[in-house]
């Protein structure tokens, strides 16, 4: 049987051998014909290894695009997820670093292009500070109530963070929303930290989170009609003249208790530049806690001029 085996095989060898590598060629044609190489992309996200502990990596490239090429059957295969994308952060220290992302793929691709070749990475230590907290409120009470006392759980919190966003906030605030409320109540408000316009700030937490404020509310509500005082300086050797304000007084409402206290209401404080010579300017009210105002703001001019220099006239 194997001789007859052997013997089929001796028999036009020559030409079966021919056959085969005719064979062979053809298949190869074909395959390259219906599979051909082509080139194609592929947007992987951008993974951080190897980062130092206590820092906090901050990066603006969250994916980057990778030219390949292979056979058009693979990239009916494989898809983004095949690939993967580091920058290695290990035994790097603080500040921003340039690095060369390394790639891994599947076996048949080759890369051609990585969009971008580098990217920055910003180590920024993991801080926190203790910051006051700051209660607003919003809406309004119901009529004849006015907020005798606002108390706080706690009058401090801690925020959490990178330095460079921490370093932003410029204050801690949480909102009580009054909703017609004629009678004390109680609250849990949530934290947020914000720069100094009022913007949130990302990546930074607030511990706690929650704080809890007592309202304390005064039925009753009084009104009166106090002048405005403009608190303005200037320099050694200036002073001002003919300081004005509009409006000259302004029309405060509040709990008994608050309002009688107020005899005027300040403006925020400003110094006057020397080269002025006429200033004129909106000032905000300082307006005390548990105090309403329709003007917040009052228009304030007044004329810089020198002191006069009074002179010894004794012979």
């Amino acid at each position: 049987m194997i001789m007859q085996i052997i013997n089929i095989f001796r028999r036009n060898f020559l030409k079966k051998l021919i056959a085969l590598i005719i064979a062979f060629c053809m298949w190869v044609y074909v395959m390259a014909d219906q599979d051909p190489e082509i080139n194609d992309s592929y947007v992987v996200p951008l993974t951080i290894s190897n980062a130092p502990y206590e820092f906090i990596p901050l990066y603006d490239d969250k994916t980057v695009r990778l030219e390949t090429r292979a056979p058009r059957s693979y990239f009916a295969k494989y898809d983004a997820n095949a690939f993967r994308v580091f920058a290695n952060l290990e035994g790097l220290s603080e500040g921003e670093h340039v690095i060369t992302p390394q790639v891994i793929m599947p076996q048949g691709f080759e890369l051609l292009e990585i969009v971008p070749k580098t990217v920055t990475v910003k180590l920024d230590p993991l801080i926190e500070k203790q910051m006051p907290i700051e209660v607003m409120t919003s809406g309004s009470l119901s009529q004849d109530s006015a907020i005798k006392e606002i108390e706080k759980s706690m009058d401090a919190v801690t925020i959490v963070g990178p330095k460079t966003f921490v370093e932003q906030v410029a204050k801690v605030v949480g909102n009580v929303n009054l909703s017609n409320n004629s009678s004390n109540f109680e609250l849990q408000i949530p934290m947020h930290a914000v720069d100094a316009k009022g913007n949130a700030i990302s990546r930074v937490r607030v511990v706690p989170s929650v704080i809890t404020v007592s309202v304390n509310i005064e039925s009753g509500i009084k009104k009166r009609i106090v002048p405005v005082v403009p608190e303005l300086t200037v320099t050694d050797g200036w002073e001002l003249t003919k300081i004005t304000v509009e409006p000259a007084q302004v029309e405060i409402s509040g709990a008994e208790s608050v309002i009688n206290p107020i005899v005027t209401l300040k403006t925020t404080p400003v110094t006057v530049q020397t080269g002025q010579r006429i200033f004129k300017s909106n000032l905000k009210l300082v307006v005390p806690e548990g105090v309403t105002v329709k003007e917040t703001e009052v228009s304030v001019s007044a004329e810089v001029v020198r002191k006069a220099v009074i002179r010894d006239q004794t012979p």
